[in-house]
C-alpha cells in the first residue's frame, strides 16, 4: 500500500493541472492509464474557448453555451465558466504557456456554435498536444508529485461511506496495488471509445464512470453521447479528427451533387452546432446510401490552409489525400457530454471523492457541448476543486488500512493478455459496432432494445468464460454495465434534443417538461428542472 494526501487519475489536461494545482497542499500521485501523452486533451485540435477582447463578454459566451445545450446545462455552472474562464487563460501564459498570436494580439478561431471570435490555440491545429505538453513538463519537475503511469485504476475504496483510496492494476509488476490518500480526484475522461468509429484514443472506455457508480456515485444525462460531424473517412487508416476549426477557416461541407447541403439546414451553415451539423451529414448519407460527404477546402488559400492545420495536413498527405481540396468525412462518437454529477466545486455524492473534466457532470454541457468548452472546463473546475479542498477537507486520523480486494483473481500475465486476446478484444469490436449501430446518431425504442439484448448475450459470454474472475473479465463486464446503462438512459429520454435523436420522439419536450437523467447504481429516475 502507498500513501500520498490526495490521488489524482487520469492523465489527461484535467488531471495534470489538477495535479499541479493540488501539489502546493501536499503529495500527489497521478495515476495514468497509459503514458501521460496518451489522453483525449493531447489529441486534441479545437482549441480553448474564452473570452480575450473587449468586444465579446462572457455574457455572450455564456448566451452561445446555452443555446448549443438545447435547454439542459445548468445557467450558474456556465456563468462560473465563462466569467472564470480569462483568469485561468491570464494564468497559463503567466506560467509560460504560448498561445498563438497574430499582430502582437492573441489570434481568435471561430467554431460551430460561437457568434464570436473567441477559440484559442497553440501551434495550429495542435492545441490540445501543446497544452497538455506544457502541463507534463510542469508536473514532471514538481516533486511534490509522484507519476504513476501504466497503472489503471479499476477499483474505489470506501470506507464509512467516504472514498479513501482507489485500487490499480500496475503494468509493469502485474499485480493489484492500493493507495490510500485524504481524498481521489477522478479526471479519467469519458466513453466514447466504446463506440466504433470513434475520435477518441482506446484509454476513453469509461471506466472511471463505471468505477464511480460501482462505488455508489450518480451520473446524470448518459445518453448524450456526442458525435462529431468531420472525421477523416479512410477505413484502412483508422478515424482521424478534422477539427471543427477547419469549417471556421471557411471548409465547406458537399454531397454526392457537390451542393452544400447546410445553407438551408441553419442560419450558421456549416458552423451549426455539432449535434445539428451530425445529424445533417448522417441522414446525406442515408438519402445517398453513401458512407461519407466531402468537406471541400479548394476554394480557400491552399498555403494558408496548410500553415492553419499542419497536422491535418500532414496526416492526410501521408494517407495520399491533398487537405487542401477536397477529403472524405463522417461523423464518429467524440465526447461524453454527460457524467458524475457534481456541484460547482468538483464533489460528488460519495465524500472525499472529486471528478473533473470530461468525466464530470457540472452542468455546463447540457445536451449538447460547445465546441472548444471542454478544455477551459477542465481547467476552471480543476482550480475550483483545488479552492475547495484548500478550504474544507479534513487531515487523515492515523494511517489507513489496506481494504481487501477479494472479487478479483490476477492471473498470470500470459493467461490475462490470451483473456484479453482471445475474449476482451472480439467483445469490444461487437460492442463498439452494436452502439454505433442501435445507439447512434439517430436512436429508437427498437434499436436500444436490440442493444440491451446483445449486451446482455455479452456479458454472458464473459460469465460463461474460463477465468471469468480475471482481471481481465472484471474490466470488460465494468464497460458492459456501463453501456447497458447508456441505453437505459436513451430509453428512458423519450424526446429528441441535442446529441440524442429518437426517431420516435422527434420533437423536444417544452421547458417546462425538461428533465435530466439522473442514474444510481440500481436504478434511472427522471429530475425534473422547471417543476
Amino acid at each position: 500500500m502507498m500513501q500520498f494526501d490526495y490521488i489524482v487519475v487520469g492523465g489527461g489536461l484535467a488531471g495534470l493541472y489538477t495535479s499541479y494545482k493540488l501539489s502546493r497542499l501536499g503529495c500527489v500521485a497521478l495515476v495514468a492509464r497509459a503514458s501521460l501523452e496518451d489522453s483525449n486533451s493531447f489529441y486534441a485540435q479545437g482549441g480553448v474557448a474564452a473570452v480575450t477582447e473587449e468586444q465579446d463578454t462572457p455574457t455572450d459566451h455564456l448566451k452561445d453555451t446555452l443555446i448549443a445545450g438545447r435547454g439542459l446545462c445548468i445557467e450558474h455552472a456556465v456563468k462560473v465558466l465563462t466569467e472564470e474562464a480569462p483568469q485561468r487563460i491570464e494564468e497559463l501564459i503567466s506560467l509560460g504557456m504560448n498561445f498563438d498570436t497574430q499582430d502582437g494580439h492573441l489570434a481568435l478561431g471561430l467554431e460551430g456554435g460561437h457568434h464570436h471570435k473567441r477559440i484559442l490555440h497553440a501551434g495550429g491545429d495542435a492545441t490540445g498536444r501543446m497544452l497538455s505538453t506544457f502541463m507534463i513538463a510542469k508536473v514532471q519537475e514538481n516533486p511534490s508529485i509522484t507519476i504513476l503511469d501504466h497503472h489503471q485504476a479499476i477499483k474505489l475504496s470506501l470506507e464509512e461511506g467516504a472514498c479513501r483510496g482507489v485500487w490499480v492494476y500496475n503494468e509493469s509488476s502485474h499485480r493489484i496495488d492500493f493507495l490510500g490518500a485524504r481524498a481521489v480526484i477522478l479526471a479519467m475522461g469519458g466513453a466514447a471509445a466504446l463506440y466504433r468509429p470513434t475520435t477518441n484514443p482506446p484509454t476513453a472506455l469509461g471506466d472511471g464512470l463505471a468505477m464511480a457508480l460501482e462505488a455508489g456515485a450518480e451520473l446524470r444525462d448518459m445518453e448524450f453521447i456526442q458525435f462529431h460531424p468531420t472525421a477523416l473517412y479512410a477505413p484502412a487508416h483508422g478515424s482521424f479528427l478534422i477539427s471543427e476549426a477547419v469549417r471556421g477557416e471557411g471548409a465547406y461541407l458537399l454531397n454526392a451533387r457537390g451542393e452544400r447541403f447546410m445553407l438551408d439546414k441553419h442560419p450558421l451553415a456549416e458552423l451549426a452546432p455539432r449535434d445539428t451539423v451530425a445529424y445533417e451529414i448522417f441522414h446525406q448519407m442515408q438519402l445517398e446510401g453513401s458512407k461519407y460527404v466531402t468537406l471541400s477546402l479548394k476554394h480557400l488559400d491552399a498555403e494558408h490552409i496548410r500553415r492553419r492545420f499542419p497536422t491535418i495536413s500532414r496526416h492526410c498527405a501521408e494517407i495520399g489525400l491533398d487537405f487542401s481540396k477536397e477529403i472524405p468525412v463522417a461523423p464518429a462518437a467524440h465526447y461524453t457530454v454527460g457524467g458524475i454529477v457534481t456541484d460547482l466545486y468538483g464533489r460528488t455524492s460519495i465524500p472525499n471523492l472529486f471528478a473533473v473534466g470530461e468525466i464530470a457532470s457540472t452542468g455546463v454541457m447540457g445536451a449538447n457541448r460547445l465546441a472548444s468548452n471542454s478544455l477551459i472546463e477542465c481547467l476552471v473546475f480543476g482550480k475550483r476543486i483545488v479552492d475547495f479542498i484548500a478550504r474544507e477537507t479534513p487531515p487523515l486520523t492515523g494511517d489507513l488500512a489496506e481494504p481487501s480486494m477479494s472479487e478479483i483473481k490476477l492471473y498470470d500475465s500470459e493467461k490475462e493478455r490470451m483473456w484479453q486476446s482471445l475474449k476482451g478484444t472480439k467483445i469490444m469490436t461487437a460492442l463498439g459496432e452494436l452502439l454505433m449501430q442501435e445507439v447512434g446518431i439517430i436512436r429508437s425504442q427498437s434499436s436500444l432494445q436490440k442493444a440491451l439484448v446483445q449486451i446482455e448475450e455479452l456479458l454472458q459470454q464473459i460469465e460463461t468464460s474460463e477465468e471469468s474472475d480475471s482481471l481481465q473479465a472484471y474490466i470488460h463486464r465494468l464497460r458492459l454495465r456501463l453501456s447497458y446503462r447508456i441505453v437505459l438512459s436513451a430509453q428512458t429520454r423519450e424526446e429528441s434534443r441535442g446529441g440524442h435523436y429518437r426517431s420516435d420522439y422527434p420533437d423536444t419536450l417544452r421547458a417546462e417538461e425538461t428533465y435530466h437523467t439522473v442514474m444510481s447504481k440500481d436504478s434511472i429516475k427522471k429530475i425534473y428542472i422547471n417543476r
